[in-house]
């Protein structure tokens, strides 16, 4: 199996099942939502680490990439991830169904009225939420975010891996 695709695979499954997991696992309590921004952004940090990874693994195969093949690596990993991770986000969304939404909704709106806020600014922004809410039911819309975003964070990490494997190839 292609390097990019079996470590894209593993990234993308893992981003989606520790992303996933705490919802059918908890439900949508505040108190995981709280935290479920930073648990998921960092998950998805740690998990796209797999396009290092893959560079290492492609590297070790062919006896060393520059940075160019190094960073083409990564990149084809991080798409995978990003696809794969797409799709799981629409599935996702369309075995919760309109639950999901409604709670994320009126989870961002507490959120704004406890604010502390002045009166007008609340109301502001609680209008902007309410214009934005055909958004949270789009699911393909959804998934492309998502797919979109998993690919960025695995460029971001694919820059200074490829610099690491490039070296590694210089100095070993």
């Amino acid at each position: 199996m292609n390097t990019c695709l079996r470590y894209g695979l593993i990234g993308g499954v893992l981003i989606a099942v520790l992303l996933f997991a705490p919802y059918f696992l908890f439900g949508t309590r505040p108190e995981w939502m709280k935290v479920g921004e930073i648990v998921g952004y960092a998950s998805m940090f740690l998990c796209m680490s797999c396009a290092y990874f893959a560079m290492r693994r492609e590297a070790e195969r062919r006896g060393g990439l520059g940075f160019g093949a190094a960073l083409a690596v990564g990149a084809g990993t991080s798409l995978v991830a990003g696809l794969l991770f797409g799709l799981a986000t629409w599935l996702f969304y369309a075995l919760a169904g309109d639950a999901l939404p409604e709670a994320l909704i009126a989870f961002y709106a507490a959120q704004i009225r406890d604010s502390g806020a002045a009166p007008a600014a609340i109301a502001r922004q609680l209008q902007e939420l309410e214009a934005m809410r055909p958004f949270f039911y789009n699911y393909p819309l959804q998934a492309a975010v998502m797919a979109a975003t998993v690919f960025l964070i695995g460029l971001l990490i694919s820059v200074p891996g490829a610099v690491l494997v490039a070296r590694w190839k210089k100095s070993g």
